[in-house]
């Protein structure tokens, strides 16, 4: 099963609210990090 998840979906510079854009693809066990935005290490921590 291919799984998405949205680690952060704001603009160009980052908001208070908004992380930059960052994609996490789950897929047979695997993970790939696409679009690694600032930020994007806060949402993996969870």
């Amino acid at each position: 099963m291919l799984d998405v998840c949205l680690l952060g979906t704001g603009g160009m510079m980052p908001l208070p609210n908004r992380w930059l854009t960052s994609l996490l693809i789950r897929y047979n066990g695997r993970m790939i990090l696409i679009d690694c935005g600032e930020g994007t290490q806060i949402p993996l921590k969870m």
